[in-house]
């Protein structure tokens, strides 16, 4: 799924706007390739469910595509 980071608090904890319109939450842990993650930023990232509350996990950073 894509989305765009919401918010992230200085402990990690943050939530993911999904391109669905779904708020997803997500732990600094759950971050891949040790990014920093700031407001505004594009990710792709997987869901897993909890009872029945989904969650982010392997939140990878888009890169920007540039048409030179």
């Amino acid at each position: 799924m894509t989305g765009i980071v919401k918010k992230i608090d200085a402990q990690g904890f943050g939530i993911i706007d999904g391109a669905d319109g779904s708020k997803v939450p997500f732990i600094r842990s759950d971050v891949m390739n040790r990014h920093i993650l700031e407001p505004g930023q594009k990710v792709i990232f997987s869901v897993r469910r909890v009872k029945d509350q989904a969650f982010a996990e392997n939140v990878v950073v888009m890169r920007e595509q540039h048409n030179w």
